[in-house]
């Protein structure tokens, strides 16, 4: 028969070993959380510093170029402020292929392509191991930034960074103030209008990259505007090069889609 005196001493190795797995259990947490933080900080330093990086290099190159159209090449008095920023760019990872950015969100970040699609997913544009990764065109647009339809991923990180501004796109009131953003790539500065936002499966034909003729280009937009949440009134003729933004959303399970077309300069 068991005494009071035993029940009392196996309660307490009972209560002592909660306590120890509900220790170790906090220190895993806390350690989880600690390696999460310091991921998410060493991505968003490095992105800092090179948004910084650019935005002097284009306030120096836009105080030598030559007042010429924004798409050509070298202007009289020195480099066009495009190049100059492609060219540096693409010293530090030869992967580099495009700078976007859009205002009222913190999206300001190189875009890059590589041979799969599956490297920038973890690796940052320094080629960093890191969750952030890096945005990214679609591997398998051989014309580049350049393509009939250019299709960028990003992550929808938690802390605000990489494509988690698209989310704001959702918004009647942001959209009808942010029509419009900004591309810069190996020839010249562009400016894309938005035609569609939309939330589609990761298997939507949203992603189809080729179009057999003009006919099926334009039927393709007819159903991407169909889809968007605002009636964006936007024209886009067969000539059009557009560009899909792509990041996740509801717990990964769907994907939030901001399309434009590029406007010539």
């Amino acid at each position: 028969m068991t005494t009071k005196k035993e029940k009392k001493k196996r309660s307490r190795k009972l209560q002592g070993a909660i306590f120890v797995i509900a220790l170790v259990v906090f220190l895993f947490s806390a350690y989880r959380l600690l390696t999460i933080y310091l991921e998410y900080k060493q991505g968003s330093d490095e992105y800092e510093q090179l948004s910084e990086e650019a935005a002097k290099l284009l306030e120096e190159a836009k105080e030598t170029a030559a007042p010429e159209k924004e798409g050509e090449g070298t202007g009289q008095k020195g480099v066009a402020p495009w190049k100059k920023l492609y060219d540096r760019m693409l010293q530090e990872n030869e992967d580099y292929v495009a700078w976007i950015t859009i205002e009222g969100t913190e999206i300001d970040y190189p875009i890059v392509q590589y041979e799969d699609n599956d490297f920038y997913l973890s690796h940052t544009f320094a080629k960093a191991e890191n969750a952030a990764g890096t945005l990214f065109i679609d591997s398998n647009i051989p014309e580049g930034m350049e393509g009939k339809h250019v299709i960028v991923y990003g992550h929808n990180m938690k802390n605000g960074s990489m494509f988690a501004g698209l989310k704001k796109f959702r918004e009647d009131d942001f959209y009808e103030e942010h029509k419009t953003f900004q591309v810069n790539t190996a020839t010249g500065f562009y400016k894309y209008e938005i035609f569609s936002v939309s939330v589609i499966s990761p298997e939507s034909d949203t992603y189809t990259l080729d179009f057999a003729d003009d006919v099926e280009f334009l039927d393709y937009i007819a159903r991407m505007q169909e889809r968007s949440i605002h009636d964006t009134g936007v024209t886009v003729d067969a000539e059009d090069k557009i560009i899909t933004l792509s990041t996740c959303v509801n717990q990964n399970v769907d994907r939030l889609v901001v399309q434009a077309k590029r406007l010539e300069n």
